[in-house]
């Protein structure tokens, strides 16, 4: 069973250090700062992208993604508004923030739910979205992505490939209760506003 690291905790050290390589060891993670040491790891990063029924395909130097830089911190999210997601990487010990857009040619769909709480908490963290179409179910809970360390804004933005109209969408609020919305087209922002029936419908650019 394993025990919470405190600041009065001596680690042993596992094996000789090759300080010419960078290696270190601290008796406990509390002295660090004291020390004068970080884990810092100036490495290229990597970006793959999810093929269908294929393998992770490595994009990191076709990207510009693969930066030698100790990125710690990555947020994706659509900072631009075009319905796809973009990467926002952020590095360990100070430096510029990174901004990579998304301009892959993408010839699929997809679709921005935007939720609107009444009865629930306002922006519906909890809520639980799922798309019909045809034999096809996509199910997407909201909650807001926190990564280390950072924090995306609370969103769904859904891709769903080559379907060009949503059969039924249906959304159950924290507060248990469900709402289904029918033929609802793709490539657009959609808002719900919970106990409403209205459907709010803007083209995405």
């Amino acid at each position: 069973m394993t025990q919470p690291i405190g600041r009065t905790c001596i680690l042993p050290q596992l094996g000789e250090m090759d300080a010419a390589h960078g290696e270190f060891w601290a008796k406990t993670p509390f002295l660090l700062p004291q020390l004068g040491k970080k884990f810092s790891a100036y490495e290229k990063n990597r970006l793959f992208l999810n093929v269908p029924h294929e393998p992770f395909l490595n994009a990191s130097f076709v990207s510009q993604a693969d930066i030698d830089s100790d990125s710690r911190c990555i947020v994706a999210a659509d900072f631009d508004r075009d319905g796809y997601c973009d990467l926002l990487v952020g590095p360990d010990g100070g430096g510029p923030l990174r901004m990579f857009r998304n301009s892959y040619p993408w010839q699929t769909h997809r679709v921005r739910v935007r939720l609107v709480g009444q009865r629930s908490n306002r922006p519906v963290i909890g809520s639980r979205v799922v798309l019909k179409r045809g034999e096809r179910q996509i199910v997407r809970d909201l909650f807001a992505d926190n990564g280390c360390p950072g924090q995306a804004a609370a969103g769904l933005l859904i891709g769903v490939g080559a379907c060009e109209q949503i059969d039924e969408l249906t959304v159950r609020w924290p507060t248990g209760q469900t709402q289904t919305f029918t033929d609802l087209g793709v490539d657009c922002e959609i808002v719900l506003t919970e106990g409403q029936s209205d459907v709010q419908i803007t083209p995405l650019q």
